[in-house]
């Protein structure tokens, strides 16, 4: 099957009817914008998927099933495209990755190997297969380490190892390189990290979910040579099954698939601290409250996408306290039930650009969802600096809430007439450095008519403070919104994702004294990722 191009003769529009697919299922801040089923999958049941994001920026699934990998366009979310499939040998269980314009796919059928699918036309609809690697014959699972060019399959059988590694400096021709098996043990699962900064730069790290023995965490950057750092196991293990790593590198979210069976417990989620290789430790488990089996997640900024078997895709908020993160949004893909075993969300992709999150169900096929109501954070000023004025009371706390809470600035003195001689800064942190929505809000009064409020906003592409908002101060609380509609990132540090914002406040006409007070009784920036 090497060299062949996959692509339907006509492809398959799949007018989504979302409204009515809607009512079958439950969900919580999580939209559903397009559905496609096994049916029109032409499949016995959906495993792994992934995403691909082509130079074009469009966007595309690639939705694992029994028998074939399936690529669909998502750029227009609620109207997808399925046009082409590359088939294999019929499994329950199979895995694809992506890297550069390549797809790896394996699965657990005798003989599929590692399948190599250029991506290179997809935007022409045209998928090719170019080669088929055969050892191994089979794997669970199949990892790529995107940032050194290293591939890694799971519980190989059928060739040299186990644990295999391939280098990715021709990606079309994925080489073996390292010894037969990259681990002594079996890994269900492995995240391939590469440190680019602090005391492991350089160093390329597995961190394996090593079934009954927990995380065990390996060196591998000497292909010829990788060791095992440290193994870490946590109370009452059962299958440790997968593992994702916080965008910090301090905390590793963990899934074991038997503890909720074997212990009778709710969902559960291993944190392990990580921030020392050498020394991590188990911290705590977590849990969405229901009973179902955890299976896969993942996280981008600071969210953690789950696919939980038959409760489907759970989404926990990890910004503000990463290891006891509140569940913010849901979307139940397996209505039938959210009991324990082995139906539904097998696992999810929650990086596309656009922010569309992607879940493929062994019994519904692909789901494609909108979680922007779920991941909308409204953030509050961790900093504030009075560059101009006096501090009569109040702080951050009180900047939290509309409940008239206050904090009061008696008016100061400019360096120049120009200057407003009351000025504010504050500073907070955005969960991404490219945001889909960015307003910023100030709830605030004064305690004379005679004043000029304006709100500036802090533009990192520019350099420069830019005044989106002036208008007559209010002797009553009032509440200015500001909309950043385009070119949001700008306002957004590189690295650090600091935002900041300058309230000014200054006499432009009579006054009823010389010190004049302002009361800010809310400061908020509400971001979407």
């Amino acid at each position: 099957m090497n060299g062949i191009s996959s692509r339907f003769a006509g492809v398959i529009a799949l007018a989504a009817m979302v409204s009515a697919a809607s009512a079958q299922f439950t969900s919580d801040k999580v939209a559903l914008r397009a559905h496609i089923n096994l049916t029109q999958l032409q499949a016995a049941n959906g495993n792994s998927c992934w995403g691909y994001v082509s130079p074009s920026g469009r966007e595309y699934a690639l939705m694992g099933c029994s028998n074939k990998i399936a690529f669909v366009e998502i750029t227009d979310p609620a109207n997808p495209v399925y046009f082409a499939s590359i088939p294999h040998t019929s499994s329950l269980w199979a895995d694809v990755k992506v890297y550069g314009n390549y797809a790896y796919v394996v699965s657990e059928a005798s003989g599929v190997g590692i399948q190599v699918i250029d991506l290179s036309d997809i935007d022409n609809h045209d998928v090719t297969l170019v080669r088929t690697i055969t050892n191994p014959g089979r794997s669970h699972n199949v990892a790529v380490d995107t940032v050194s060019g290293y591939l890694y399959t799971c519980g190989s059988n059928e060739g040299s190892g186990t644990t295999m590694c391939f280098s990715l400096a021709n990606p079309a021709n994925p080489v073996r390189v390292g010894p037969n098996s990259m681990t002594p043990t079996y890994q269900h699962d492995i995240m391939p990290y590469t440190y680019t900064s602090g005391p492991y730069a350089g160093r390329q790290v597995l961190f394996g979910s090593s079934t009954s023995r927990g995380i065990e965490i390996y060196d591998v950057t000497n292909k010829n040579s990788p060791f095992l750092i440290k193994r870490v196991p946590y109370p009452n293990i059962g299958y440790c099954h997968q593992a994702w790593l916080s965008r910090d590198e301090k905390y590793l979210y963990v899934d074991d698939e038997f503890d909720e069976e074997e212990l009778n417990v709710p969902t559960r989620t291993i944190v392990i601290d990580v921030s020392s290789l050498e020394t991590a430790f188990f911290v705590r488990t977590f849990s969405s409250g229901m009973p179902s089996t955890d299976h896969n997640q993942y996280q981008i900024h600071g969210f953690l996408y789950q696919a939980n078997y038959t409760s489907g895709l759970r989404i926990f908020d990890t910004n503000d306290n990463p290891t006891n993160p509140v569940q913010v949004g849901w979307f139940d893909t397996y209505p039938a039930n959210n009991q324990v075993g082995y139906h539904g969300a097998w696992n999810t992709y929650p990086f596309f650009p656009s922010g569309v999150v992607i879940v493929s169900d062994i019994e519904g096929g692909l789901f494609i969802l909108d979680p922007g109501e779920a991941v909308t954070r409204v953030v509050s000023p961790d900093v504030m600096n009075i560059l101009r004025g006096a501090l009569l009371s109040g702080g951050l706390n009180e900047l939290k809430q509309s409940d008239n809470q206050y904090v009061k600035i008696r008016r100061g003195v400019g360096a120049s007439p120009s200057d407003p001689p009351l000025q504010v800064l504050f500073e907070s942190v955005a969960p991404s450095e490219s945001p889909h929505m960015f307003t910023f809000a100030l709830e605030a009064s004064v305690n004379t008519p005679g004043l000029a409020q304006r709100i500036e906003l802090f533009n990192f592409a520019t350099n420069s403070w830019e005044t989106l908002d002036s208008q007559t101060a209010s002797t009553t609380d009032a509440t200015r919104v500001v909309n950043i509609a385009s070119n949001r990132s700008a306002y957004v540090e590189p690295g650090t994702r600091k935002v900041r914002a300058k309230v000014s406040y200054s006499a432009v006409g009579p006054t009823s004294g010389a010190s004049w007070v302002a009361q800010i009784d809310r400061v908020t920036w509400t971001l979407r990722p």
